[in-house]
């Protein structure tokens, strides 16, 4: 789960679909964010129009991620919000 220090920084969506959305190893990365495996826990970053991470198993994460494993499928929990200079 995301650390943070300031909770009035962050929104909280209950209704938004796209947390809910579970993605494939390697696809393109739909929101900038964090995203969560749903098998074992690792949190990685993946940024907009990037690839997730492509790894298939929960063991290829991390050489020190020593979690449960499984079949990785990724799941965003906390999305970035850019905001441009025009904004």
């Amino acid at each position: 789960m995301p650390n943070f220090k300031d909770g009035s920084v962050f929104h909280q969506l209950p209704t938004d679909s796209n947390f809910d959305t579970i993605h494939a190893p390697g696809q393109i990365t739909p929101f900038s964010g964090i995203y969560k495996c749903q098998s074992c826990g690792f949190e990685c970053a993946s940024v907009k129009g990037h690839t997730l991470p492509p790894e298939r198993g929960c063991a290829n994460h991390h050489s020190q991620w020593k979690a449960s494993s499984g079949v990785v499928s990724w799941r965003l929990v906390a999305a970035a919000i850019h905001v441009t200079a025009n904004a």
